[in-house]
């Protein structure tokens, strides 16, 4: 095959001058555009010149004598008596025009890399200026993506910590100046963790010593504060809130899917396991979990397939895909990285839609260009590197491997190995200046997992839609049906975006194991010579192996010397074209019978669950929320009030759950103890919702954050003290208030370190009995108390344990430390464990399952079936659930 080669010239200047001037100065840059100059001019020029030194110094050429007769021959005669003795051949283009011309494009490629070059890099440059390496800086800035986790030595005369998290920020002032620089911080603080994108901080942090204006990094040993200045303020947009639901749904599933599906969906791998991590890492897979090129050829080509079905032509097919891709990119967060998987996608599916079964080389090249001269930061970033090194092994290699392979193997077979062949070949010498050794099983684990990629992040893209549309749908249904309410449709989309979730986690489980199962192998990583010696060598020995293999292609595909005997017969006529134009009549109405048919399914799936979605609530008295590991419980105090204990780790959750119950006031607010899976979904719930009075328990002395704009209204009550609300009176066993918090005590007192123990053993006892005309109902709830604090806490009680009463809400999310002394003293005829489904702490306990079993009691649990619908029927209590 020949290659179109006239826009490499200008791609790899564009490339080579950008990263010159990102990381040394457009002097040296100016040097490596002469350079690209010289270089493609000998180019250029190598091939006329080997061919004129083949055939000799003359540029004539003697017309041949040879034997003619008859009137052949009177013809040449006189063709050559006009022509005379010896023909000049016309002269071929001058050389130096050509050149010419070719400087003139380096020049101007190598320019305008250069120009833009500079003007990217101008704020950090400015930043420097005034903060040079090692200064220690206070600085206002917006968070512009997730806290990301990193592992490191320290840097030679740096104390920079090992662990931690880069946070990338836009900075908007430097002590107190204007500012408009991109900094990374590399942060030891835990306080950087939790910090989201959009957020706005006020931080100091020191400038590192390797800070560049191509890379303005910083660290941080200090926490964040809110902003100091006029700062503008970020919140998550609509696309945010969709990619974090996606990831809430998928950690339903269990910890690999929560990882797995948003990661190789959206590119979000914030709860990918460390151990998976390092897994997929020592096979080469970590590109899975990346927004790459193929992510986007997908969702490209699947939207122009749909459009092809439905009767649209190949233009309007190939507009409708970048739509959809487009719509994908600003979903995912249009960051550099994004935008290159784009337009590298981009080309994939443009290169399907429209028929070519390969990607141009010179539009690869045009990408490249684009890419670089739109983000100059893209030329030194790795990413980029070996995204552009894929796409070009693809592109050149792909199909001549296929076809060796093909040879001796099925050709579906040989494409789903030369594919991931090429790409590793291509990028092995730019991988080996980011890891030192080689990954020895990665071509099969690529192999064995590429069938399972494509649908996982189908039906993970499916459920986005499903997420995206519920969200975009809630409004138009709370406007036509007004009895529902504002969280009702989101959890119904969500019910319903479970389902390809659920369908993703498992090949998504399945690539995990596979990730696992060959990093366990022995010599999955096969030590490498580093530094530029090991480059240079595993460079050649690349080159060596592709060129081979584009040499047995080359002989396989010269043309076969053909014998036999040659078939008299005539073929057969062509079929008429009134013959075609039925064929096309009927696959068109084919297609438009499977569009109508997929239309109709659609419409009556979207019907019954509309009418699913917005059911009314069940009767009830009691709700235990599912608010995944956490606890919240919801007793009912009247038709829109109720009595609320602990708020779960989620404050959308406890929203949905009060919405579907139908609550508008709380009568009381009781906070067990200070553990987030139990306030931290209480942040901001005075907007949603009116409250009265607030409870709280803690082994510390200060009232949780999240209960902050309620102190006035908080109390810490001794063991004794009642609350009565309606039918519901909530009384309080334990434990005693400590002199240092008293009852209404919110001020600053002396700090000290509370264990995770403490804390557990300082939650709230409360017998809750409810009086109806059905009869009396009494629970029993003790946050997380462990084992040791229900023995401590029972020495309060005159009968020296705890009540018998007819539900219990198992402590601690059923875990072992509970104990059972607190369930064989209850002796409950139901049991509730509110925990999270797939969590990583195995609870509930199987000792505490078998404790539940062996006293009698019915056990229901949030993790299996929901959200827990409670009321007494008779002598009878029954469990709903939605």
């Amino acid at each position: 095959m020949r290659w179109d080669l006239r826009l490499v010239p200008v791609a790899v200047t564009a490339w080579l001058c950008a990263a010159l001037t990102l990381l040394t100065g457009w002097t040296v840059a100016a040097v490596g555009a002469l350079g690209c100059m010289v270089v493609f001019g000998l180019a250029w020029y190598a091939p006329t010149f080997f061919r004129g030194w083949s055939r000799g110094p003359t540029r004539r050429q003697s017309w041949p004598s040879r034997r003619v007769s008859g009137t052949a021959q009177s013809t040449h005669r006189d063709r050559h008596h006009r022509r005379g003795p010896t023909a000049q051949l016309p002269r071929r283009s001058p050389y130096l025009p050509r050149v010419a011309v070719l400087s003139g494009i380096v020049v101007l490629s190598a320019a305008a890399a250069i120009t833009t070059a500079l003007a990217a890099t101008a704020p950090s440059r400015d930043f420097l200026t005034e903060h040079p390496p090692g200064a220690v800086v206070r600085v206002d800035a917006t968070v512009t993506g997730a806290p990301r986790g990193y592992t490191g030595s320290p840097a030679p005369g740096e104390q920079e910590a090992s662990r931690g998290v880069v946070v990338p920020l836009a900075v908007h002032a430097a002590d107190g100046k204007t500012a408009g620089a991109e900094l990374t911080v590399f942060a030891a603080h835990p306080g950087w963790d939790g910090l989201r994108d959009g957020d706005t901080v006020n931080a100091v942090v020191t400038v590192t010593r390797t800070a560049t204006p191509a890379r303005l990094t910083a660290r941080a040993t200090s926490p964040p504060t809110g902003c100091a200045h006029d700062c503008p303020e970020a919140r998550p947009g609509l696309l945010g809130t969709v990619r974090a639901d996606l990831t809430r749904v998928s950690g339903r599933f269990g910890a690999v899917s929560a990882g797995l599906v948003p990661g190789m969906t959206v590119g979000d791998t914030s709860q990918l396991p460390e151990a998976l991590a390092q897994s997929m890492k020592d096979t080469g897979l970590t590109h899975l979990t990346a927004v790459s090129g193929s992510n986007c050829a997908v969702v490209m080509t699947l939207t122009g397939y749909a459009a092809l079905t439905l009767g649209a032509g190949r233009r309007l097919c190939v507009g409708i895909g970048l739509a959809a891709l487009a719509g994908f990119v600003l979903l995912v967060g249009p960051d550099p990285s994004v935008l290159r998987a784009g337009v590298m996608g981009a080309l994939g599916g443009a290169a399907m839609l429209s028929g070519r079964s390969d990607v141009s080389l010179n539009a690869l090249c045009a990408a490249v260009t684009g890419l670089v001269l739109v983000q100059p930061p893209l030329a030194i970033d790795f990413g980029f590197i070996l995204s552009v090194l894929a796409t070009a092994g693809i592109v050149v290699s792909a199909r001549p491997v296929t076809r060796v392979l093909a040879s001796r193997i099925p050709t579906a077979l040989a494409a789903c190995i030369a594919v991931p062949l090429v790409a590793q070949l291509w990028c092995g010498p730019a991988l080996l200046v980011l890891n030192p050794a080689l990954p020895l099983y990665s071509l099969p684990a690529n192999m064995a997992a590429a069938p399972l990629v494509p649908v996982v992040t189908i039906a993970g893209l499916l459920a986005v839609c499903v997420l995206l549309a519920g969200h975009l749908a809630s409004p138009v249904f709370s406007w036509l049906l007004p009895g529902t309410h504002d969280a009702a449709a989101p959890a119904g989309w969500e019910r319903a975006a479970s389902l390809p979730v659920g369908a993703a986690s498992f090949p998504a489980r399945v690539i995990a194991w596979f990730a696992d199962g060959f990093a366990a192998l022995p010599g999955a990583q096969v030590p490498w010579p580093g530094g530029i010696p090991g480059v240079v060598f595993l460079t050649a020995v690349t080159l060596l192996f592709l060129g081979v293999l584009h040499g047995a292609d080359n002989r396989m595909r010269r043309p076969a010397t053909t014998a036999g005997a040659v078939d008299a017969a005539s073929a057969p006529p062509p079929e008429s074209d009134a013959v075609w134009r039925v064929r096309a009549r009927k696959l068109r109405a084919r297609r438009r019978a499977l569009a109508m048919i997929a239309t109709f399914a659609l419409a009556v799936v979207l019907v019954l669950g509309a009418v699913w979605w917005f059911r009314p609530a069940p009767a009830w008295e009691s709700v235990v929320c599912d608010v995944g590991q956490g606890d919240a419980v919801l007793h009912r105090t009247g038709e829109h009030s109720a009595v609320l204990v602990d708020g779960g780790p989620d404050p959308r959750a406890l929203r949905r759950c009060l919405d579907q119950a139908s609550i508008t006031h709380l009568d009381a607010v009781i906070a067990t103890h200070n553990h987030d899976d139990h306030v931290a979904g209480l942040e901001g719930l005075s907007d949603a919702v009116d409250v009265d009075r607030v409870w709280y328990s803690t082994a510390g002395t200060e009232l949780p954050r999240e209960l902050a704009p309620l102190a006035e209204k908080a109390e810490r009550p001794a063991p004794g003290e009642r609350l009565n609300a309606g039918p519901l009176t909530v009384e309080v066993l334990a434990p005693r208030v400590t002199p240092t918090a008293a009852r209404g005590s919110t001020s600053a007192p002396v700090h000290r370190r509370v264990s995770s123990e403490d804390e557990n053993n300082s939650s709230f006892v409360l017998l809750i009995t409810r009086t109806t005309d059905q009869g009396t109902t009494t629970w029993l709830t003790a946050g997380d108390l462990e084992a040791d604090g229900y023995r401590a806490a029972t020495r309060l009680l005159s009968t020296g344990a705890a009540p018998h009463v007819d539900v219990l809400k198992v402590s601690h999310h059923g875990a072992r430390n509970g104990g059972s002394d607190i369930i064989r003293d209850t002796d409950p005829a139901l049991a509730v464990i509110s925990v999270g489904e797939g969590n990583s702490y195995g609870h509930p306990h199987p000792a505490t399952v078998a404790a539940l079993q062996e006293s009698g009691a019915a056990v229901a649990r949030t993790d299996l079936s929901g959200s827990l619908w409670i009321r007494k029927e008779g002598n009878q209590l029954v469990v709903w659930t939605r």
